[in-house]
């Protein structure tokens, strides 16, 4: 009977999570490939706002760029702020800072392709951003943008603004509106639910940089600026470590690692697979474990250990052998077998000798035999 394969359900959930990360791999991948918009003033390429940030320069306004430890736009000094295409998340503290910018008389500018960066603004006021507007030309109705002659407003994407009653439509084209305006104290909050009009691949399409220059008309002059901001592109040191893991999408994909990390080990919490076998070994013999010490004591120098075991196995082989007490000295006992058999007596004495000095290895066991010589030679007497 063929045995059936059973599949640990460990094995189950790392492919799961190895398709998961192959999935998000290819996600960022493609993204990475695609034409990626920033809207950062400090941006030349076609997805960015440098040109539109140097048409305000050369036009005699003055720019600044918003940045620093924390987000407070009321103490730059600046009267137009654009907050374009923000990359990371407008926190509550930063949504207060702008109201009271817009309360000081200020005007924020917030365009955006997904608005959920800067959805902590834009709650607050009743909109939000619905469904997608695809590549087309919008008429600009506002009397902000008929000042700068600013008509047809072309876009490749954006999205449809859904708005409270207290707005007024600034971009619409067949009822729908992709940009609209509303007050707030003193100041002005304008949202476009696109970051063309903006961006330098169409910021000379259609009327987009009359349209741009329109919502920026309020900073030109003396004694005022016109701001990006780049604090939410980034631009600004991280106060903490949490502050890296909670507002960045890198320290958001570190804390879903770790907390996945943490989820399988905690439910595993066993061995991958059977246990596998001990390796069998025969057992030491005795001589192995004999060599093993000779080995350590010759390493260590230390062979009067030996060298007194062997003086005392030759006392008590020539005690045993004349029936004397073993623990009798060795002098009584070689006076007796000086008796018995002078030679013998002679050779115990000299070898005794030699064993109270040092011994090569050869003569130290030249000197074992002549012991066993000189017992086995009072057996055969």
């Amino acid at each position: 009977m063929r045995r059936r394969v059973r599949i640990d359900p460990l094995y189950v959930v790392a492919a799961i999570l190895v398709l998961v990360v192959v999935g998000l791999a290819i996600f960022v991948g493609t993204n990475a490939q695609s034409p990626v918009r920033s809207g950062s003033a400090l941006d030349s390429t076609s997805g960015g706002a440098a040109r539109l940030r140097a048409l305000l320069d050369e036009l005699g306004g003055r720019t600044v760029i918003v940045q620093g430890e924390r987000f407070a736009p009321s103490e730059t000094a600046v009267t137009v702020l654009f907050m374009l295409g923000a990359s990371e998340f407008v926190s509550d503290v930063d949504a207060v800072a702008a109201k009271t910018f817009l309360q000081g008389g200020g005007t924020l500018i917030i365009a955006t392709d997904q608005g959920l960066a800067e959805s902590a603004v834009l709650r607050p006021y009743g909109v939000s951003l619905g469904e997608g507007a695809g590549a087309g030309h919008y008429d600009a109705s506002s009397v902000i943008a008929a000042t700068a002659s600013a008509a047809q407003i072309s876009i490749d994407r954006g999205r449809i603004l859904t708005l409270s009653d207290r707005w007024s439509p600034v971009m619409r084209s067949q009822g729908r509106t992709l940009a609209a305006m509303t007050r707030e104290g003193t100041g002005t909050l304008i949202v476009v639910g696109s970051l063309a009009p903006f961006v330098n691949q169409y910021l000379g399409v259609a009327d987009n940089g009359r349209f741009a220059l329109s919502l920026a008309a309020a900073g030109f002059g003396p004694g005022r600026s016109i701001g990006f901001d780049e604090y939410h592109h980034g631009a600004h040191p991280s106060a903490e470590l949490m502050a890296v893991l909670e507002r960045t999408w890198f320290g958001r994909a570190m804390l879903l690692a770790g907390a996945s990390v943490f989820l399988f080990l905690w439910w595993s919490g066993r061995r991958f697979g059977p246990a596998l076998p001990a390796d069998p070994r025969p057992p030491r013999s005795s001589l192995e474990y004999i060599r093993g010490f000779a080995g350590l004591l010759r390493r260590s120098g230390k062979d009067e250990i030996a060298r007194e075991r062997l003086r005392r196995d030759l006392r008590l082989g020539l005690a045993t052998r004349y029936g004397l007490d073993p623990a009798t000295p060795l002098d009584r006992i070689l006076a007796t077998a000086e008796a018995d058999d002078p030679g013998l007596a002679a050779e115990a004495r000299a070898t005794d000798s030699a064993l109270a000095g040092r011994l090569r290895q050869s003569e130290l066991l030249r000197t074992v035999a002549r012991i066993e010589g000189i017992v086995a030679k009072k057996e055969r007497r």
